[in-house]
């Protein structure tokens, strides 16, 4: 491999995945995956081989003069020596054959912030009012906090959630997380959505207070165990069903045309590679990006080679006892305890209104009666 043939390689990767029949006309988001699916894996290799000293010493590098003089060019071990003697590295030639200008304000523009899931959940919140409320306050959830596609969702299953299964998973066994495989995924994809414990709470708390008494209220029938019903057909909600309705929502938040239910798992995209690299970096272990997209995909459910598999188990194991780990898991369940305050409070709020309007209604009941003795 050399600067010419990583180029070549770069270009044909591009048109391949631009050829795919998934290929949606944007660019840049093909350009985003020939680099980290196809480039980095390679920087990464080439920069392990430098290292192990058994090889050309010019396999690797950067020489701002004679850049000829390496196969690879990369400040990789610049930015290696920069860091051992505190000095800021060049990080602009870590990488020089990456397509350049693709990444950052895409990624913001479909990305999701927190003042905008805030405002996503109270607009549910205000506008919508019991087991759709809920539903749809739980949908958001675990796009936020287990990044699942809407196809996966559709399909989940009150039965996956059941109280032994938890117990045995979360307190017996003392998993970090409840991997859950949805019934349908993207292409057929067997690979299971974690499921933090504060998310894994909220959907059995959904199934007591929100899913049973809906079903017993509205004897659903032919009911197969599906978490989320349309509330117009009660059939089983559909991925196209979810997308749908968070489209109307996030258009009336005034939010732009394509930013919608999946800025959501986006959002949870840019929040795991943040938890990641705190946990690389806590357990000294290898924080660059190659090493981090293994554990991306896992966390995506992107399908990887099994080979991999134990290494990214590994590091993920390992990780769950970190600081940066356990914070991560605080963050999510105050995220979780703010949506059901506020859902608390407006309950209350529709409480105190149908409390008042049942006594205008005996106001005027009084009144009538009242009205009605004295012409007696």
């Amino acid at each position: 491999m050399n600067d010419y043939h990583m180029e070549k390689f770069r270009d044909w990767s591009l048109e391949e995945t631009k050829a795919d029949s998934r290929y949606r006309e944007e660019e840049n988001i093909a350009k985003q995956t020939t680099n980290n699916d196809y480039l980095m894996p390679i920087y990464a290799f080439y920069y392990w081989v430098q290292k192990q000293g058994s090889y050309h010493p010019n396999i690797l590098g950067f020489d701002a003069e004679n850049t000829n003089a390496f196969q690879i060019t990369s400040s990789q071990l610049q930015r290696d020596i920069a860091i051992s003697i505190e000095e800021k590295p060049n990080n602009d030639a870590l990488y020089p054959k990456l397509f350049k200008n693709c990444d950052s304000r895409g990624r913001k523009q479909r990305s999701a912030t927190e003042m905008e899931l805030d405002e996503l959940n109270c607009h549910i919140i205000a506008n919508y009012r019991g087991y759709e409320r809920a539903s749809l306050l739980l949908i958001a959830q675990i796009m936020n906090q287990a990044g699942a596609r809407p196809i996966s969702i559709a399909s989940l299953t009150r039965y996956q959630f059941h109280k032994d299964i938890v117990d045995k998973e979360l307190f017996k066994e003392k998993k970090a997380t409840l991997d859950v495989v949805p019934k349908k995924a993207k292409q057929g994809n067997t690979m299971p959505i974690k499921f933090p414990i504060s998310t894994t709470l909220t959907v059995v708390a959904f199934i007591k207070n929100e899913l049973e008494p809906y079903i017993k209220g509205n004897e659903v029938g032919r009911y197969e165990g599906q978490l989320f019903l349309n509330p117009d057909t009660l059939k089983p909600l559909s991925a196209a069903d979810i997308s749908k309705t968070f489209s109307l929502i996030t258009s009336e938040l005034g939010w732009p045309k394509g930013k919608s239910i999946y800025s959501l798992r986006h959002k949870f995209a840019g929040d795991s590679v943040d938890k990641h690299l705190a946990i690389a970096t806590e357990l000294g272990f290898s924080a660059d990006e190659a090493s981090i997209a293994l554990q991306m995909e896992a966390s995506m459910t992107h399908r990887a080679k099994s080979s991999i598999k134990p290494y990214v188990e590994s590091r993920m194991r390992m990780g769950q006892e970190t600081e940066a780990n356990k914070k991560d898991l605080k963050i999510k369940s105050l995220e979780s305890e703010k949506v059901l305050l506020a859902l608390d409070a407006q309950r209350a709020f529709e409480l105190a209104d149908e409390k008042n309007a049942e006594n205008q209604e005996l106001l005027l009941e009084i009144a009538k009666l009242k009205a009605k003795l004295k012409t007696q």
